[in-house]
């Protein structure tokens, strides 16, 4: 806390009166680029594959600046176990994708009911170590990264969905 304190130009009390831990601020940090990135999603006008694409493309953008802090303080936790127990940067997760999830399941002709393997598909393939992974490692542009990722999605949703 005090290199964050250093950095930010700020007294060591300061910062403790705001986050009483760096795990807090941290946590404070990914729920506000949660929130961002829901009211991105809830301003567009778009719809199905469309909208999880416009959504897809800001939070590979995203990546960029906020990935590594994210990726650092990744939860150990399975994405399913953090949703049962209604984990606060999981709901606020959904929050941000549901709306496009359910517009992708309509697009593919698939049930709602799929709503829960469509979350945990999602987060699979759109982990911030993989995306910067993608970005940096392989070299390739944002928008190659979202088309991939997202055919791999609809792909892994369309077998899914195989009776």
């Amino acid at each position: 806390m005090q290199s964050i304190a250093r950095k930010a130009a700020l007294s060591q009390a300061t910062a403790y009166r705001h986050f009483p831990s760096v795990e807090a601020l941290v946590t404070a940090y990914h729920e506000a680029v949660m929130r961002s990135l829901a009211e991105h999603g809830e301003r567009s006008r778009k719809r199905g594959k469309d909208l999880f694409e416009h959504q897809a493309l800001r939070w590979v953008k995203m990546q960029s600046l906020h990935g590594p802090v994210i990726v650092r303080f990744w939860s150990q936790r399975g994405f399913l176990e953090r949703l049962q127990s209604a984990d606060v940067m999981t709901v606020l997760s959904c929050a941000a994708w549901d709306r496009a999830l359910r517009g992708v399941l309509i697009d593919l002709a698939l049930p709602d009911t799929l709503l829960p393997v469509a979350r945990l598909v999602h987060n699979a393939l759109f982990d911030p170590r993989a995306i910067i992974d993608l970005t940096t490692t392989a070299g390739l542009p944002d928008e190659q990264v979202v088309r991939r990722l997202s055919d791999a999605f609809y792909g892994a949703l369309t077998g899914w969905g195989r009776p």
